[in-house]
């Protein structure tokens, strides 16, 4: 008589509880940013946003509070390093040091052709220079807990390049590439660095995307993604298994031509 052997179990992949842990959102008062700090609360997560206006503050806030959990925000504009600093004092004072930060406020940003020095100054300072200043605070409660993760929200117009965006494009190469090396540093001491590149999003960052009718009439056709896709993205990233870690993550509309 042959041996008998228990049936193989079907195989269910482990994901990490994130339920409790602080989250700071830059840029979580808009779009993207929005987004994943409404999906991260209804998760469970405490969650810091800010941004730079007080009624989108407001209306954030609002929400958060809809969703329950613990929340909390401000007005801050990542362009200058003593905002920075008050955010990640305030963070620490209400829930402890952010075991997850999403890096995602950014300014939109034609050709340096047609942009004074002083604008494209500005926004380098808060497309690239807010993004180090926050990983710069992120990683000292990191690595003294020994773990944690940075999120750095890209864009695929680092790889796409389109023409009259060159400020916006540079902006968004220095962090692909700043997210790659940082991760090769950081992944040692366990910490996890992650970059997601969305393609052509409904948010309303940039002034030249079509109105609001044209956004829902594009996303109905699967040429424009919503907010709430990078949000789930995010989270996919966020819930791998300890041992494992998304480096680069490119999420764009079926119907986009790149």
């Amino acid at each position: 008589m042959g041996t008998i052997t228990a049936a193989k179990q079907p195989y269910e992949p482990e994901v990490l509880e994130l339920a409790g842990k602080v989250a700071l959102v830059t840029g979580g008062t808009t779009g993207i940013g929005r987004a994943t700090a409404l999906l991260l609360a209804k998760k469970g997560l405490k969650v810091v946003v800010y941004g730079r206006h007080e009624q989108e503050l407001k209306d954030a806030l609002r929400d958060l509070e809809a969703v329950g959990g613990d929340s909390h925000g401000l007005v801050a504009d990542q362009a200058y390093e003593d905002q920075v600093l008050r955010v990640f004092a305030e963070t620490r004072q209400r829930f402890g040091d952010p075991e997850i930060l999403i890096n995602n406020a950014a300014l939109p940003g034609g050709s340096i052709l047609e942009t004074s020095y002083d604008d494209a100054h500005y926004v380098l300072r808060a497309n690239v220079l807010g993004y180090l200043a926050c990983i710069r605070e992120a990683v000292k409660g990191m690595r003294a807990r020994g773990s944690g993760h940075i999120v750095n929200v890209g864009s695929m117009s680092a790889e796409v390049r389109e023409a009259g965006s060159d400020l916006y494009v540079a902006t968004k190469a220095a962090i692909q590439a700043l997210s790659e090396s940082l991760r090769k540093r950081l992944g040692p001491e366990g910490i996890r660095v992650s970059l997601v590149e969305p393609g052509s999003v409904g948010t309303n960052l940039a002034s030249d995307q079509p109105d609001i009718g044209e956004q829902v009439a594009q996303q109905a056709a699967g040429e424009m993604l919503e907010a709430e896709d990078i949000a789930h993205a995010i989270w996919c990233v966020l819930v791998q298994p300890p041992r494992s870690n998304v480096y680069t993550l490119q999420i764009g509309p079926v119907k986009q031509p790149i």
